[in-house]
């Protein structure tokens, strides 16, 4: 049997605890590739009319990883395997319900080409608004749209002279994932004017710090980062984003994780590590929690002090159902040691992590441990609640004072408490999604 493992998607392991556990698996013959895995669910995945090519061997290894390292293995209904002719119809037979709404199958291939955050696309996100307009969640700078001047808020109204409604299917009509796909797209602009582009696909690398600045508020600065996905470009982001923060005097943070679906913990420790700076120095951060078979590998991870570190003693967050696993681990690391205060809508809840084990074409993707911080806490299934319910103002950009989120946020840190406003629902009522499905979710194309 040969395999590689890694935590992902939420969890990874310290730099020394990986080189153990390296030693130990290297001697039983097995090959380990530390990976990580952004949201490649979504565009691909398998939907109800897929056919899953039938794969024997890979069935059977998927059974005894199940048996061995699943969190949930002694409660996961037991099975005939011959039943199942591939690993994706066998894990959802094996799967623990209703707890793992986490687990999943996954293409290799494409895990291998989300290493470094990089997917084939226009690179911007869209959600449908309460009318069913197709509205620009973000754009990736590496993104064509982007040059284009084209922003969040701003509404698909045409895809190739097609007029669109709520029904549109814009995976669809915007065609294969391929680069060098074209497509002309109109826009219209909060200022009602339209702007028409022709783009092609191409492949986008993405950035995930998709928007910093600082804000003057009652003689403060404050921090402003919206920040998207826990991947290997983010350390760089980091560096220029918190040396900004550093030179303008940063007293507080507000960190926007509203489309933030998780990703590599060694991202997450870094993160962690430039809020809080000296004063957690040597403290526990994140405790990792196996089934009673793999409890050799239960560890934990220690904060240290980064060059950048701005010790600021309160973070507010702004966060929604698409607040998952990394996000959800940073916040609740942080709750020990400072002030925390949630507004938006409360998060996905996922306080479980994977390793990926892979099989010739295959990624393997089942939760094997559990993650709390230093005070043994970490039960939030069913997310974080917040401490004010705001909806995603997707009509507005990032910076926008009046966009519905971030107003609340400046009026609570100017005020002391919230100011009680009802906010008008902009997006659909939360749902109790599958990760796989969450990830979709957010509509990158």
């Amino acid at each position: 049997m040969i395999f590689a493992f890694m935590k992902n998607l939420a969890f990874n392991l310290t730099d020394e605890r990986i080189d153990e556990i390296m030693k130990r698996i290297l001697r039983k013959r097995l090959t380990v590739l530390i990976l990580i895995i952004p949201v490649l669910f979504v565009f691909h995945g398998c939907e109800k009319d897929e056919i899953i090519p039938e794969d024997i061997e890979a069935r059977d290894e998927l059974h005894d990883i199940m048996n061995e390292w699943y969190y949930w293995y002694d409660q996961m209904p037991q099975v005939d395997k011959t039943q199942y002719s591939n690993p994706y119809e066998l894990l959802e037979a094996m799967r623990y319900l209703p707890d793992d709404h986490y687990s999943f199958v996954a293409p290799r291939e494409y895990i291998e080409n989300s290493i470094q955050g990089k997917y084939i696309g226009y690179g911007f996100a869209h959600r449908k608004d309460t009318e069913g307009q197709h509205r620009i969640l973000f754009v990736y700078k590496d993104s064509p749209l982007f040059s284009e001047g084209i922003e969040r808020g701003y509404i698909i109204t045409r895809i190739n002279g097609t007029i669109l409604d709520e029904n549109s299917d814009l995976r669809n009509l915007l065609g294969p994932n391929e680069v060098g796909v074209t497509n002309t797209i109109e826009f219209r602009t909060p200022a009602d004017s339209v702007i028409l582009v022709t783009v092609s696909k191409k492949e986008i690398q993405k950035n995930s710090v998709l928007h910093y600045d600082t804000l003057h508020i009652s003689g403060k600065i404050v921090g402003h980062m919206v920040f998207e996905e826990f991947i290997e470009p983010s350390y760089v982001e980091f560096d220029e984003t918190f040396e900004f923060f550093n030179t303008t005097g940063t007293e507080e943070l507000i960190i926007d994780l509203r489309y933030n679906p998780g990703g590599l913990t060694n991202v997450l420790a870094r993160l962690a590590n430039l809020i809080t700076g000296p004063a957690t120095d040597g403290k526990i951060m994140i405790q990792y929690e196996h089934n009673d078979k793999k409890t050799d590998y239960n560890s934990e991870i220690l904060f240290e002090q980064q060059d950048n570190s701005l010790n600021v003693e309160r973070v507010v967050f702004i966060t929604s159902e698409g607040t998952a696993s990394s996000s959800e681990a940073l916040i609740n690391c942080l709750k020990p040691y400072i002030s925390i205060t949630l507004v938006g809508e409360s998060t996905y809840g996922k306080p479980v992590g994977m390793y990926v084990f892979k099989y010739a074409d295959w990624a393997f993707l089942p939760i094997v441990f559990k993650i709390t911080n230093a005070d043994g806490e970490g039960d939030y299934f069913n997310g974080i609640p917040v401490d004010y319910v705001c909806a995603d103002d997707i009509t507005r950009r990032f910076d926008d004072r009046q966009e519905a989120c971030l107003k609340e946020v400046l009026y609570y840190i100017e005020n002391g408490s919230f100011s009680g406003t009802k906010y008008e629902k902009i997006v659909a009522p939360k749902t109790r999604l599958s990760y796989k499905e969450l990830i979709r979710k957010s509509y990158l194309k």
